[in-house]
């Protein structure tokens, strides 16, 4: 590989991307896998060591010969933190999270939100989570995972049935001022999907499927939508593909007649039913299952994660989706298809949403000492 040189800051960012995505990973195999030269690597590394970004850590074997155990370099977790949130219209779910990933804590509670005081109760919510922070915890940025239409570009915010708003908000004019950290906004299933790009190391997230079924028991959402709500985050070539219009994910089944906000053809008073009559269960996940194994086999995605409280259910949802895959598939050799539950649950929206906005602080270079 021809080697290129590079100084500033855009050589330190790609450096830390490769350290943040394949730690533990030593100062060969950076320099050798981003084209570098060797001591480039090596004053860069070193640039990164004192900003606090990175760290060297002993790992592996030491050789047969007896020394020191190889050095290789790792995200310094305890940089900065993220805050990932998940607005619903009457409840929140919030995680801090480190550079890694872990999640350091979980924060829940009762909001009421509008039209009107959508940025301010969202500023407020991370204010709070700030204030709880220990001594020399440093807040790097903010995800926000809505139900909705979202141009994430923009950060407006077009239509969201979820939280009743049925005119455009311009949410970054709303929320200028309000937070002191980069933010980003994005769809509740996109969020889930920029998760697994972001915190899951593992080489082969390059077309994905991640489903979002959440079943909410508050008035209001069993009112609008019988309280199940399913929206899907699709990767395409390693990036998280928003579509056209910037509406891809939205989902509403194959089996409804006429237009409607219920996602199912089955009706509102049945749906609300769903967590405490078996039958509906079926019935309703069943729906679900045979609408994805169509959309998963056309286009031949490589993995499919379920999330949201769907775990929770008393059904083996990936199990049903698997039979109908297979049933749909009309080839004679099995479908490959990787499927599993994400395992965070209700934490999946705001999890992804750190993981989204953590993408964009390495990215854009706007981590501390990253910038130009």
């Amino acid at each position: 590989m021809a080697r290129i040189r590079e100084s500033g800051s855009r050589t330190a960012a790609r450096i830390f991307r490769a350290v943040w995505r394949s730690s533990p990973i030593s100062r060969i195999e950076i320099a050798e896998s981003l084209g570098l030269d060797k001591s480039t690597v090596t004053n860069q590394i070193n640039h990164l060591i004192e900003l606090g970004l990175i760290e060297e850590i002993e790992e592996g074997e030491a050789s047969s010969r007896g020394g020191r155990r190889p050095i290789e370099l790792s995200v310094k977790r305890s940089f900065g933190c993220i805050i990932g949130l998940e607005i619903q219209v009457e409840t929140y779910e919030a995680v801090v999270v480190d550079l890694s990933g872990e999640i350091l804590a979980v924060k829940r509670g009762r909001i009421h939100i509008n039209y009107d005081n959508l940025a301010d109760v969202t500023a407020e919510i991370v204010r709070k989570i700030e204030a709880g922070f220990k001594k020399g915890q440093r807040l790097l940025g903010v995800g926000i995972g809505i139900g909705g239409l979202v141009d994430s570009k923009k950060a407006r915010l077009r239509y969201s049935v979820p939280l009743r708003i049925d005119k455009p908000l311009d949410f970054a004019k709303a929320m200028d001022g309000k937070i002191s950290v980069p933010w980003s906004i994005e769809n509740d299933a996109n969020c889930c999907a920029w998760g697994e790009l972001s915190f899951n190391k593992r080489d082969d997230q390059k077309n994905v499927l991640f489903a979002l079924v959440e079943y909410r028991h508050d008035e209001s959402s069993l009112e609008m939508h019988g309280g199940i709500g399913v929206g899907l985050g699709i990767v395409l070539g390693g990036k998280v593909y928003t579509g056209g219009h910037g509406n891809a994910g939205e989902f509403r089944s194959a089996f409804c007649d006429g237009p409607g906000e219920l996602q199912f053809s089955l009706s509102k008073t049945e749906l609300a039913r769903l967590d405490s009559d078996k039958k509906v269960l079926i019935r309703t996940t069943d729906e679900l299952a045979r609408n994805l194994a169509m959309f998963v086999n056309t286009m031949d995605f490589d993995r499919v994660y379920v999330g949201g409280n769907i775990e929770g259910l008393d059904i083996d949802f990936p199990a049903m989706l698997r039979k109908r895959l297979q049933e749909n598939w009309m080839y004679p050799w099995p479908k490959d298809v990787e499927i599993r539950y994400s395992s965070l649950k209700e934490k999946a929206v705001a999890y992804g949403a750190a993981g989204m906005v953590l993408e964009r602080l390495v990215s854009e270079r706007l981590l501390p000492g990253l910038s130009e």
